[in-house]
């Protein structure tokens, strides 16, 4: 506190893991919280712990526009700490590092930007520092399915060197398994900048992340923790707390004290339970998708960035719980049943298993023995706005399905509607860009 104010802090992001863990750590520890969305009618701003919503131009549609809107909230608020959750709002804060120089923003330092957010360069990093990772290389437009299949086998893994790029902040590529060689050449032939994608041999383990918080070089926190279950090439769904692997352990030290690492950082790597044979498939700079977890354990690497970043405090290390779980409830839904149909007659057995796991949830978290990412005592209405989304997108989806002429005609009316919209709103942005300089709209939270 500061002569009886709350210390104020801008979370960037919107979405239910990364950033509700964020807001909610804060919000916690006595910091008023304002959010800067994406997704302006996101379920995780409905936080009790959101003082305020800031309404910023999309980049990508007007980078004069953005920068002019960001420091004049900035400017206005006097905000302690800057927080984005994601690569899309990490990279045009980095683009722009000069002209925030003034403000404290949580991002890594140009070397971490140049070396942890490209993967290739991840991975020649890795080669000099003598951490193992997967055979592979950057893909061509030369390159064929049989040629690619050749050289790293089958099933492989094709995905993009980065998750986002400054010039393509609205759409995020995902990372592909390919178990066949047609599969391959139709994701190749559609692939329209080949360079910026890798294709790499696939490495048969589990996935395990070890999160740290670390300043100059030197880990203060670690947290790691295994997937039980994940999307195809996609994100953990639920997930198991673990002890620390001293030569996972080890790798991620190298990397910390090569780039001279402040902040934050999650180490994805692959581990085979049977040979104990592992590599490290990629590295993120900045809070993850399992966060969620490790705050519920006691470990709350947001609260222990904002002291370090703040007031130059370093908390001392937490011991916390091994097997315990955390689940996100939509994701793993989705992740469980999408594989349904699938299944083979052996497998059918394992299913049963873990829904009879999915529909005990709520027993799982009164016992203590599974956390939840949305679901928390504490703040339960972005968790409930959720399921009424979603319930909502179901229930519109099998009106379509049963009346497919009258809703069909009424979409068309809609969309109509919505380029009238659409065009008005450009007009009045371009009107109010002229007259107030992009000004940010602030938005006051309803009680």
């Amino acid at each position: 506190m500061s002569n009886g104010t709350p210390e104020r802090v801008l979370v960037i992001g919107d979405d239910m893991r990364i950033f509700l863990a964020v807001v909610r750590s804060l919000g916690r520890a006595g910091k008023e919280v304002h959010a800067a969305p994406f997704n302006w009618h996101s379920p995780a701003l409905r936080s009790k712990y959101i003082s305020k919503v800031h309404h910023f131009p999309r980049y990508s549609d007007d980078p004069t526009a953005w920068l002019a809107s960001v420091l004049d909230v900035l400017r206005a608020h006097s905000f302690h700490l800057v927080v984005p959750c994601c690569d899309r709002a990490i990279l045009p804060l980095h683009i722009h590092r000069q002209e925030f120089a003034e403000h404290r923003i949580a991002i890594p330092n140009p070397m971490e930007m140049s070396l942890l957010f490209d993967k290739e360069c991840t991975r020649q990093l890795c080669a000099d520092l003598g951490i193992p990772v997967v055979a592979g290389a950057r893909v061509s437009s030369d390159n064929t399915a049989r040629e690619l299949a050749g050289r790293f086998g089958l099933p492989l893994v094709l995905k993009p060197r980065k998750s986002y790029w400054i010039d393509r902040l609205d759409s995020s590529d995902k990372v592909s398994i390919v178990e066949s060689e047609p599969e391959l050449q139709k994701l190749l032939s559609a692939l329209q900048e080949p360079s910026r994608y890798l294709v790499e041999a696939y490495f048969e383990g589990v996935g395990v992340g070890v999160s740290i918080l670390a300043q100059n070089g030197k880990i203060l926190h670690a947290f790691q923790h295994r997937r039980l279950r994940e999307g195809r090439g996609g994100s953990s769904s639920y997930r198991v707390s673990e002890p620390v692997n001293e030569e996972l352990h080890r790798a991620c030290e190298k990397i910390c004290e090569h780039t001279n690492l402040t902040g934050v950082c999650m180490f994805e790597f692959r581990w085979n339970p049977r040979t104990h044979n592992w590599v490290l498939l990629e590295t993120n700079a900045r809070f993850w998708g399992s966060s969620p977890l490790p705050v519920s354990l006691g470990v709350d690497f947001p609260r222990y960035l904002y002291d370090l970043l703040v007031h130059q405090v370093q908390h001392p290390p937490e011991r916390y719980p091994v097997g315990i779980r955390g689940r996100n409830l939509v994701l793993d839904g989705f992740n469980l049943f999408s594989g349904v149909l699938n299944l083979r007659r052996g497998e059918i057995g394992n299913w049963i298993v873990e829904f009879a796991g999915f529909l005990a949830q709520p027993i799982l978290w009164v016992s203590g023995l599974e956390r939840s990412d949305s679901f928390v005592r504490d703040d339960l209405r972005p968790a409930l706005w959720e399921c009424a989304t979603l319930l909502r997108s179901l229930g519109q989806k099998l009106t379509r399905h049963r009346n497919p002429e009258p809703n069909r005609r009424r979409s068309e009316q809609a969309a109509q509607s919505d380029a009238v919209a659409q065009r008005f709103r450009t007009q009045s942005d371009h009107r109010f860009r002229q007259r107030d300089c992009g000004m940010a709209t602030e938005i006051r939270r309803r009680p």
